[in-house]
């Protein structure tokens, strides 16, 4: 089967009459196949070295400096062969012949840098990084911004792919700025100069910022207000390893507006310009361009937890009860420096706070360890939630939920963050859910899990908060939202957030 796909999809038709003529190994057509594609490569040679002896006897017609240069119709490679004594191998360097000839040393041979055969790494055009270690092909399409101070007032052009631009009188007149343009759109951001809507690319190479002709034109067309302008500019804008400068039309003076942050600006406007650029300074001034080692950090600072604003839970108490003090419960020594950095980390986030002065109620701390590993902070209720009056709120019922299964509904759930501690205490009601640690009395500012009468203060507030929302229901702090349609189910969605 192996011998019949190699015949049936060989591109030599000589190989495949061998292999049809008599049963053959494997092995055997491979050799045969070797042997074949040398004999074509020499009949290559042999065909190229007479096209090169019949193009020496070729005539070409000399002209005059009044007649137009031509080259012979037939091809370029034989107009190089004519002049081959003047010219350089593009592959080994060498003049006296062209890169298609048998006799260049360069043929067969495998470059020392990039691997490749048929070229010395002399002539590679595969360039080493600065580090050495990686290759990379050279641009071939870069447009490159060349930014260069000087104290010339130039007004000629040049090329539109290259920018040149002075960032002040008063710089360094040897120092030279670059910044490399390779066509990538992805950091264009939407900006509002002088109350027009622009698109800019955020480029960290220029030192100012550049508008097109183009763009300027559609500026003025939509009543751009300019603080300051002027025609031509002082600064000179040169393109990249050229003396031409290009030509500044003008500049101006504007508000540039990017989401909430405003700055003033200066630009240039560039005749034949491509690219409208947000230079450095302006986009570090307005937050879009941000440079060190902390950009990609997260701030793991603890912050206060949020609370429903407006709103105290005043826990009610059977005062006939006698209020119970119990002792501290000791933590292993293990866990007390896990304790203490959670009871630090609650403390940061408004959630319990130190208890001065005397007391009553005084629960003991309870670790309870997460899957994770880290401390849950909890407290033992048990005899203060016999003197607590419950309010005694209706709680909905699983049947109801079960009423609502069924349709072709689209349904979301959300899911309230510590939905118990976004309920603060009154003062009174924090005394009450006072706990005593190693490190002295605490007590919860807000509103703390194993008190028995929560769910229910928790549901009551739910209900008054989500009242007249249609389409939802919610158990707790579970939240449930459904919508015939995706319209519908987006606006309710919209209004429960």
């Amino acid at each position: 089967m192996l011998i019949d796909t190699i015949a049936e999809g060989c591109r030599s038709e000589e190989l495949r009459k061998r292999i049809l003529q008599k049963d053959r190994s494997v092995e055997e057509i491979e050799e045969i196949g070797k042997s074949l594609e040398e004999v074509e490569q020499q009949i290559k040679d042999f065909t190229m070295v007479r096209e090169e002896e019949h193009e020496r006897g070729r005539v070409y017609k000399i002209q005059t400096h009044k007649q137009r240069k031509y080259t012979p119709a037939s091809s370029n490679t034989a107009y190089a062969r004519m002049n081959k004594d003047h010219l350089k191998c593009f592959k080994c360097g060498f003049s006296g012949h062209i890169s298609s000839e048998a006799k260049c040393p360069a043929r067969g041979k495998i470059c020392n840098h990039c691997k490749r055969l048929g070229h010395f790494e002399s002539q590679c055009r595969i360039r080493k990084s600065q580090s050495g270690d990686q290759t990379q092909t050279r641009p071939t399409s870069k447009k490159i911004r060349y930014v260069e101070t000087t104290g010339r007032n130039v007004d000629s052009t040049s090329s539109e792919d290259v920018y040149s631009v002075e960032a002040s009188e008063k710089e360094d007149s040897k120092k030279t700025y670059y910044a490399f343009y390779t066509g990538n759109d992805s950091n264009i951001i939407e900006c509002e100069v002088g109350g027009v809507h622009i698109d800019m690319l955020v480029d960290s190479g220029a030192e100012v910022n550049l508008v097109s002709e183009a763009a300027w034109e559609v500026l003025k067309a939509k009543g751009v207000h300019v603080k300051v302008s002027e025609k031509g500019s002082k600064h000179v804008l040169k393109g990249y390893a050229s003396d031409q400068p290009l030509v500044i039309l003008g500049t101006f003076v504007a508000d540039i507006v990017i989401g909430q942050k405003q700055a003033e600006a200066k630009f240039f406007v560039i005749k034949s310009g491509q690219r409208c650029l947000l230079g450095d300074s302006t986009a570090k001034e307005l937050g879009v361009l941000k440079i060190g080692v902390n950009i990609s950090q997260v701030d793991t600072t603890p912050k206060a937890l949020s609370k429903i604003n407006g709103l105290q839970i005043h826990i009610h108490m059977n005062h006939a009860v006698k209020p119970v003090f119990q002792p501290v419960r000791r933590l292993p020594v293990a866990l007390e420096d896990a304790v203490n950095r959670k009871l630090d980390d609650l403390i940061k986030r408004d959630i319990i706070e130190e208890k001065k002065g005397p007391t009553s109620w005084v629960s003991p701390l309870v670790d309870v360890g997460k899957s994770n590993g880290e401390p849950r902070i909890c407290l033992d209720l048990r005899r203060v939630n016999e003197a607590v009056l419950r309010e005694r709120h209706p709680m909905p019922l699983i049947d109801d939920f079960l009423a609502r299964v069924g349709g072709n509904m689209i349904r979301s759930k959300l899911d309230v963050m510590d939905s118990f501690l976004q309920l603060e205490l009154d003062e009174e009601s924090r005394d009450i859910m006072s706990f005593i640690t190693s490190r002295g009395l605490l007590r919860f500012k807000r509103m703390p899990f194993g008190l028995v009468t929560a769910p229910e203060i928790f549901q009551k507030t739910m209900d008054s908060i989500l009242a007249g929302c249609d389409g939802t229901w919610w158990y707790i702090d579970d939240i449930y939202i459904e919508g015939r349609n995706k319209s519908e189910h987006d606006s309710r969605l919209d209004k429960v957030g």
